[in-house]
């Protein structure tokens, strides 16, 4: 018989597969309503929101976890739907990808691919969803650790993430960057500020 621990964590583990099948799905759902695939979509809206030092294709492929072949294919797919363009970089090799006016248009039409998740989100109170943010990226630093997860730019992988230094449930951590506590709520998944733990 499995203890009530294991037993926990297997639901748990099963909880969160099912969440990505979901989100799988839904990105699924929305890049065919664009004629892209979905990691097509990805760099998209990663172009959209990434600072120019991470918009290349060795970069992208750090940050999706696959191969740099991989993303070069969906990146010259998307050069010739007119979606991007490639220009090179400062030390004159690498190549900045650029979106197109076309690609910032269909950027802001696939925004809301995840609406219904934030829809679902928004309906739960604000201390569970910051406790549920916690624990992720709590998660998320352990398996980067462990070398599952390539890239996290998140405050609990960061060098500068001081964990429970404080009483308050709601804000139990400092970022010595800031020189501040973190509020739960404030937990950052994209840190332009970060530093990896040495």
């Amino acid at each position: 018989m499995i203890d009530g621990t294991a037993d926990l964590d297997r639901r748990l583990a099963d909880t969160v597969e099912r969440l990505a099948n979901g989100l799988r799905a839904l990105a699924q759902r929305s890049a065919r309503r664009h004629n892209l695939s979905p990691l097509q979509q990805q760099v998209v809206l990663a172009l959209s929101r990434q600072p120019p030092a991470r918009r290349e294709v060795n970069a992208l492929a750090g940050e999706f976890d696959v191969t740099t072949p991989t993303v070069s294919d969906a990146v010259a797919a998307l050069e010739r739907k007119q979606l991007l363009t490639r220009s090179p970089g400062s030390d004159g090799r690498r190549r900045v990808l650029t979106l197109t006016e076309l690609g910032t248009t269909v950027a802001e039409e696939l925004s809301g691919w995840d609406g219904s998740l934030l829809e679902a989100l928004s309906v739960l109170p604000v201390e569970d969803r910051a406790t549920t943010l916690h624990t992720l990226l709590r998660v998320i630093a352990d398996l980067q650790r462990r070398g599952a997860i390539s890239v996290a730019r998140t405050c609990t992988t960061c060098r500068f993430f001081r964990p429970d230094v404080y009483p308050d449930p709601a804000a139990p951590h400092r970022c010595e960057l800031l020189q501040m506590p973190l509020p739960l709520t404030e937990l950052r998944t994209d840190c332009p500020e970060h530093e990896l733990v040495g």
